[in-house]
């Protein structure tokens, strides 16, 4: 399982994906033969891992690729879970990837708040990044400062809770700050 900003024992409660099926665009479109592998592929409801089984968005090599779906309508935006290759190749080019949830597409939404940052670079990680209820319409995805291919094999959108269950069940966590 990925790294990610969302601790592990924090309880999801079943929510709906708000990025199912929603129009998606990215920076280019990588082709190999037949297989095109479109923006939308990352938000079809399939979490298969294998980019050759084609359910997986991929980029050309692009300087800060990008990638983007449009929710629709403005929504509170609790936890985005993307799902990476499984393929070996490609583990860590989703290293350092920044989620942006916002309003506006200037910049493919790059200027929109920064809800996580992706960690995880195992082949077949899953990110799970906490957004905090940050509001909007778009839900980008960018590699920043660098040149690469940007994969996602699955990017679920959901407006729910998330808190661990020790805060739920009333108690508090005091800090340790060292020896």
């Amino acid at each position: 399982m990925g790294t990610s900003h969302l601790p592990s024992f924090c309880p999801l409660i079943p929510a709906e994906n708000l990025a199912l099926y929603r129009p998606a665009n990215q920076s280019s479109t990588y082709q190999n033969g037949t297989e095109i592998a479109l923006a939308g592929k990352a938000v079809d409801g399939k979490h298969d891992g294998l980019w050759k089984d084609g359910s997986c968005s991929h980029t050309n090599l692009d300087t800060e690729p990008w990638w983007t779906v449009d929710l629709g309508s403005r929504h509170s935006v609790s936890v985005v879970i993307v799902k990476h290759t499984e393929d070996e190749c490609c583990g860590d080019r989703l290293k350092g990837a920044q989620i942006h949830v916002g309003d506006s597409l200037v910049n493919h939404g790059k200027h929109n708040p920064i809800c996580g940052v992706i960690t995880a670079t195992e082949p077949g990680a899953t990110s799970t990044i906490c957004c905090n209820r940050l509001e909007g319409r778009y839900v980008s995805i960018i590699i920043p400062d660098r040149a690469e291919h940007l994969t996602l094999c699955e990017v679920e959108v959901l407006s729910q809770e998330c808190a661990p269950p020790l805060v739920a069940a009333g108690l508090s966590l005091t800090p340790f700050w060292g020896p």
